[in-house]
């Protein structure tokens, strides 16, 4: 936060902290997480978040790194991205279940926070928003990348709920269609036309019934 204190996730169970003009290092929090740490992001000027391979989020306050805000559980497996929206305070994390959750942090306490399953799609590698958070990105294991537009973090989105849905391969940024006529889009770029993986227009839409 303002540049101030310069933070970074370890391999192991560490958080490290260093002053990033001397390069001085102010603490370890060395069982910040029971395995290793993937990501931190800060949320404000003291509050910062971190994900681990132990399924959970941790919320810490610089003023007092001797314990954690609050612990956040929710996945059932390793959790790999956090992201913030300031405007809503809402925190977005994804993990290996295939999850992306929404977390209230305007309602947390010592037990955790309010959440919801925002999203779920098979192989989830990594989530992104946009600086604006008007867009989320999605890729996973198998080649595909989803593109989520006209993003509202206040809804939940079934796969059932978009009109179309499309997600296919890419080899090139010229190759990306859009999809869907009102409401929320998902964006995805053919590399083979009749593709049949995992996210492929005929199995979203078989996806669709099973979980509507």
């Amino acid at each position: 936060p303002c540049r101030s204190v310069l933070t970074v996730a370890c391999e192991q169970t560490e958080v490290l902290l260093f002053d990033p003009i001397s390069s001085k290092h102010i603490k370890t929090l060395s069982e910040a997480h029971e395995d290793c740490v993937n990501n931190i992001r800060f949320l404000d000027n003291r509050l910062f978040a971190t994900c681990s391979d132990d399924t959970t989020i941790a919320l810490w306050d610089l003023r007092k790194l001797n314990s954690k805000v609050c612990t956040l559980h929710g996945h059932t497996s390793w959790v790999k991205n956090i992201e913030y929206d300031t405007n809503t305070r809402l925190l977005v994390t994804s993990g290996f279940d295939g999850n992306v959750i929404i977390w209230d942090t305007n309602r947390c306490t010592e037990d955790g926070c309010p959440h919801k399953k925002f999203f779920h799609t098979r192989f989830l590698m990594r989530m992104r928003l946009t600086p604006d958070c008007s867009k989320m990105l999605i890729s996973t294991s198998s080649g595909y990348l989803l593109i989520l537009h006209d993003l509202d973090l206040n809804k939940s989105l079934e796969v059932g709920s978009y009109p179309i849905l499309r997600a296919r391969r890419t080899t090139s940024s010229s190759d990306i269609i859009s999809s869907g006529s009102s409401g929320h889009r998902a964006v995805g770029s053919p590399c083979h036309q009749n593709d049949s993986g995992p996210l492929s227009e005929k199995h979203m839409s078989r996806s669709s019934q099973r979980e509507g």
